[in-house]
């Protein structure tokens, strides 16, 4: 409302004959006068103290100019820096949004990844779903023609990493050391490679559970075995059907004898544990130790007294008369629970275009800068002590099969792809270095090889 128009509608306020006269006319003129300067006043007052109403910039504009307008100021008193391509207006919806995240908590899976639409300079707000334990933001992202696309990103709390620990040149009887270092109990796999001369019978001994790992064949020089827990071995690539046996020896029956001790379904029998279904010791967290070696042929007809006549044989002629273990190099891999941790998956097929630009130093940033703004962004959000990671992933279309009959013919049309996978992982903390003081056990062991005969030790016995 202007002076003229504050003037008129006081005058109308009074009686007809106070309107006529100019002395009135005139104080209500200087009165309306300053209510425009207090108005204007007010006006700029609240432009440069509200988010809303402060003046903007043009979208081109440097950051340092984006800054030094009213808007950037009142921005920058929150700790928002405008970005290069950013519009005034998503600008205004990102102050917002940092306020009411710091309102709401920002340590939630849903407040991180409305942390990391923003860095995409996305709609707001994106669509959170939950896909088991895992949080997934559906939003829609600029592209540089002007247009929107579609984005999925993942959120997973405490993910499961690959874990393993490599051996070479490991002797008889030697100690390996394997640390899970993880929430949870984990599968181990377990590759043998013969790089001495061919491994007759090798065996693995767990010494936490005691557990025996017989494999009933041989590994010629130069060949791979691999074992998994629940899966045939591979040698070489090619899955075989050698045995494999995983048993705990309490005592053995001597090699004559072939009475109730030597069965295993009897309250006597000589094996606490005596499997033949490929299961493979559990790796408990912490750690764990390992030995290697080889079985004798009198050492595996110890092992096998339950079993046929023909099986035995043929088991033993895998065997060396005499025990000759070489030297080999093996290798522990297994899964294992990150503990504080959380893993962002983005894919790696789209980068916001006000990454595209060139910085005032003339480098674009491109995925490394996107990737360092999603770790400022996780790191600003994240629980104190909570580790996070980025993971760069390829969508892939689904795959899809469609078989269509008609006369004299059939066609199937089939399309394949690839689901959601990590790619390649990007930390956002630095580097460092562990060390650990090992000293041995303070405990005695004993041990014995040899052939075994029906004798009690210490008369103690284990039940089936």
């Amino acid at each position: 409302m202007s002076a003229d128009q504050r003037r008129r509608r006081m005058l109308g306020y009074l009686p007809p004959i106070l309107q006529s006269g100019a002395r009135i006319h005139d104080f209500f003129d200087s009165l309306a006068q300053e209510l425009e300067t207090m108005e204007q006043g007010l006006t700029r007052l609240m432009r440069s103290r509200w988010y809303s109403l402060a003046r903007g910039f043009p979208v081109d504009a440097s950051p340092l100019n984006k800054a030094d307008s009213e808007l950037g100021r009142v921005a920058m008193l929150y700790g928002v820096l405008p970005r290069r391509g950013e519009s005034d207006v998503y600008l205004r919806q990102r102050l917002a949004a940092m306020v009411e995240l710091h309102r709401t908590g920002l340590a939630s899976a849903p407040a991180l990844l409305r942390l990391v639409s923003l860095v995409y300079m996305a709609k707001q707000p994106p669509r959170i779903v939950w896909e088991g334990k895992t949080a997934v933001g559906l939003f829609s992202v600029p592209r540089a023609d002007g247009t929107y696309r579609d984005l999925r990103v993942e959120l997973v709390d405490n993910p499961t990493m690959p874990a393993g620990a490599s051996f070479r040149n490991v002797a008889r009887e030697q100690r390996m050391l394997t640390s899970n270092q993880g929430l949870e109990v984990a599968e181990v796999d377990i590759t043998l490679k013969a790089t001495e001369r061919e491994i007759a019978v090798p065996i693995l001994r767990h010494e936490q559970s005691g557990l025996d790992v017989i494999f009933l064949g041989r590994i010629p020089l130069g060949s791979t075995l691999l074992l998994r827990h629940k899966r045939p071995p591979i040698l070489d690539g090619r899955p075989v059907d050698t045995p494999l046996i995983l048993a705990h020896p309490t005592r053995f029956a001597g090699p004559n004898d072939v009475g109730v001790l030597a069965r295993f379904d009897m309250p006597e029998a000589r094996f606490s544990v005596f499997k033949e279904d490929r299961h493979l010791p559990e790796l408990d967290p912490g750690d764990s130790h390992w030995t290697y070696d080889t079985l004798e042929r009198q050492e595996v007809r110890a092992y096998l007294f339950g079993w046929s006549a023909e099986r035995q044989q043929a088991a033993e002629a895998q065997a060396l008369p005499q025990r000759d273990t070489p030297r080999a190099e093996l290798r522990f891999g297994w899964t294992e629970v990150t503990p504080a941790t959380c893993t962002l998956r983005i894919p790696a097929n789209h980068i916001p275009p006000h990454f595209l630009v060139p910085n005032e130093e003339g480098v674009v940033p491109g995925l490394p800068g996107l990737v360092k703004e999603l770790a400022a962004a996780l790191e600003y959000g994240r629980c104190a002590g909570v580790r996070t990671r980025i993971e760069l992933t390829l969508p892939m279309p689904p795959e899809s099969l469609v078989a269509t009959e008609g006369p004299l013919r059939f066609e199937v049309t089939a399309s394949f792809g690839e689901t959601l996978e990590a790619t390649d992982a990007l930390t956002s903390f630095g580097s460092h270095i562990s060390l650990h003081e090992q000293f041995p056990e303070p405990q005695e062991k004993l041990a014995w090889d040899g052939v075994f005969n029906g004798t009690r030790f210490d008369t103690s016995r284990f039940q089936s």
